[in-house]
């Protein structure tokens, strides 16, 4: 069985859809004491950390997932929105451009440890004001890297992804199920 030591509903989510077998196993972590301007080594930072931080408290757990995702439009790095005034601003910002989702993951078995870092870019429209408010009155935004919802709000302004959905909702599923036998 795979431990998912994150409290993402979206990699939860993938995980089922991909008939993997795991045990969610909720753990906060706050990535605002990490300091990167360089979004690649950023995010990559972030989930070394998760894993330090969980294994510090839960040893005795094998063959567990990490995972963290952010958003980068134009070098500037986007994490989880605090609130409505933050969401706009990053919201804004996306509007009409390319974003990039950047997202990295540490899986530790028994007989090996996979590191990866996936990126995949959404080609947007500019995003209509009206629907923008909605959105952001829904609070469907929360708990998103960059306030992106690709399968959501975004969805209707994507003229074109390069790269994995998957990777868009958190977790390169396609990396994982290469790495990740059930059986072992």
């Amino acid at each position: 069985m795979l431990y998912l030591a994150s409290s993402s509903n979206s990699r939860a989510n993938l995980l089922k859809e991909a008939n993997i077998k795991f045990k969610q196993i909720f753990f906060d972590y706050n990535e605002k004491g990490v300091q990167d301007k360089n979004p690649f080594s950023y995010v990559q930072k972030v989930v070394f950390e998760k894993e330090k931080q969980f294994l510090e408290k839960h040893c005795e757990f094998k063959n567990i997932l990490f995972a963290d995702s952010i958003v980068c439009v134009e070098n500037e790095i986007f994490t989880k929105a605090t609130n409505d005034e933050e969401a706009l601003k990053m919201l804004k910002f996306q509007s009409g451009k390319t974003i990039s989702v950047l997202s990295a993951m540490i899986l530790i078995l028994d007989n090996k440890k996979l590191i990866n870092l996936s990126k995949s870019d959404l080609i947007l429209k500019h995003f209509d004001e009206k629907d923008l408010q909605s959105y952001i009155d829904s609070k469907l935004y929360q708990n998103k890297a960059g306030a992106v919802m690709s399968e959501g709000f975004h969805k209707k302004y994507i003229k074109k992804i390069i790269g994995n959905q998957s990777t868009i909702l958190g977790l390169n599923i396609e990396i994982l199920k290469a790495f990740y036998d059930e059986n072992i």
